[in-house]
């Protein structure tokens, strides 16, 4: 019995030591940066992981949290305070995951509250993993995202408090949902997917002229639009293998669909779609 009983603390001594190595391994970055000036630059370049951004309740600070295992990633944060450019590197190495141990983390954490007053430029590079950009209430003027693999959000909860004047989206593989265009105040966007599936919300404010391009190689696209805009759409199919469906809102005249009050709304919005093969599905809200 007394055996039984040694083993077991021997059991439970082990598994602590264990976790605490695991913890060891754990590296947590937190900073709070100033940006000082008008206009501020943003660099993303991730190999993987949960990617977050966000607005910051505060005007001029960007806050910065990473938490990331020492063994599988390498992190890189570098801040040029007179160009205002914040740039974040974080490389994953993939061989490591078959010695993972309890209480490791496989992929970096990453989390980014951006300033709401200086005028923003994002461009961030995301190999793969769950990203999520709530860009709404900021002065975001450029903005360009490539990602490899993984399922992406782009929000815009909040009206962008200025021009949005280049708006790149590119998703290789995976799920790409925006949500509230309409906030962005884009006059032109390029929406690109390779494989996956996506969905387009263009409501929110109004959008003046805008253009966005779309373009999905294989899967769905979901397209909603808001019933107080005209809108224009311009459908290249993919042979037989496109499908498109619409709803009687608007009325087709050859490779171009009008909205019932694209004549009479001076506030537009012209879409420029290929569906490759698969599925457009066009929807009025």
């Amino acid at each position: 019995m007394k055996l039984q009983k040694n083993t077991f603390v021997l059991f439970w001594l082990l598994a602590l030591v264990g976790f605490a190595i695991g913890q060891g391994n754990m590296v947590i970055f937190d900073e709070t940066y100033t940006i000082k000036g008008n206009n501020f630059q943003l660099d993303l370049d991730i190999d993987g992981g949960e990617v977050k951004v966000t607005k910051n309740d505060a005007n001029n600070e960007c806050d910065v949290y990473i938490e990331y295992h020492r063994r599988k990633c390498d992190c890189d944060v570098h801040f040029n305070e007179r160009r205002n450019r914040l740039e974040i590197v974080l490389d994953h190495d993939w061989t490591s995951g078959k010695d993972k141990r309890e209480g490791d983390s496989e992929h970096a954490t990453v989390s980014i509250a951006l300033p709401c007053e200086p005028k923003i430029a994002l461009d961030a590079k995301i190999k793969a993993g769950e990203i999520d950009f709530e860009l709404g209430g900021l002065h975001l003027q450029n903005f360009e995202l490539r990602n490899w693999a993984g399922d992406v959000t782009v929000s815009f909860d909040e009206p962008n408090r200025t021009t949005l004047q280049s708006f790149d989206v590119n998703v290789k593989i995976g799920e790409l949902k925006m949500y509230d265009l309409g906030n962005a105040h884009f006059q032109k966007a390029d929406i690109n997917g390779g494989i996956g599936e996506m969905t387009l919300d263009f409501r929110g404010e109004t959008l003046k002229n805008a253009t966005a391009y779309i373009d999905l190689d294989i899967g769905e696209t979901t397209v909603i639009v808001p019933e107080g805009i005209g809108v224009k759409m311009k459908v290249s199919k993919f042979l037989f293998l496109s499908n498109v469906e619409y709803p009687n809102w608007f009325e087709r005249h050859g490779k171009y669909y009008y909205s019932e009050n694209y004549q009479e709304d001076k506030d537009q919005l012209y879409l420029v779609i290929s569906t490759g093969i698969g599925e457009l599905n066009v929807r009025v809200k």
